[in-house]
């Protein structure tokens, strides 16, 4: 069943598509929104979770001929946005057993661990934009939609997309480039080892 058809159903209170569309979306819904909150995937999951209440609420106004995915993210968004305006926690109308009753598809520990890393240093480089910037980015490179796309799931002109994708990428360009700077002077300094020692 599609996205589409799924949200048509939870527009008629049905629960098990609501269920079957969270565990579809969640996973790309909590990417756009960590995007938007500079990495704290805390806070990405609370937005996303009042982002599907609030679905479940409104998917009875959903234009069938729209796409849901873009329904749906536009929601997540504004929540997103809201909460870097407005971070205290609020009430989501639906119970945190009940989300947690639903599949989780979040990575195991194990793989939490192996990311650790990773995750640490997109956060780094997402700091340095502003939420309009690491929204377009994260969408552009990691949900890997087109301008086009990016510019009907945030409400904005294609042009404001372009420009918005351009100064982030030469902020990212100049941190990785001064990030990798401050690595190799740290190299430099490093006093050898041992075993490049001679006896």
């Amino acid at each position: 069943m599609s996205d589409e058809a799924l949200l048509r159903a939870v527009g008629q209170g049905d629960h098990d598509a609501f269920a079957k569309l969270y565990t579809s979306t969640r996973q790309a819904m909590l990417a756009h929104a960590t995007g938007i909150l500079g990495g704290d995937s805390f806070a990405a999951e609370d937005a996303v979770d009042e982002a599907f209440a609030e679905i479940w609420r409104l998917a009875g106004k959903f234009n069938a001929i729209g796409s849901a995915s873009a329904w749906i993210r536009r929601i997540v968004r504004n929540k997103a946005v809201d909460m870097l305006r407005k971070p205290a926690k609020r009430e989501t109308g639906q119970s945190d057993s009940y989300f947690a009753a639903i599949e989780d598809s979040s990575p195991t520990p194990e793989q939490e661990a192996l990311i650790g890393d990773e995750r640490r240093w997109l956060r780094e480089a997402l700091a340095v934009l502003n939420s309009d910037q690491r929204e377009v980015i994260v969408l552009c490179y990691y949900q890997e939609m087109s301008v086009k796309e990016i510019a009907d799931a945030t409400g904005s002109a294609v042009n404001t997309v372009k420009t918005r994708l351009f100064y982030a990428r030469r902020k990212l360009h100049d941190w990785i480039e001064a990030h990798n700077s401050v690595e190799r002077q740290v190299i430099a300094r490093k006093p050898a080892t041992d075993a490049y020692v001679a006896a």
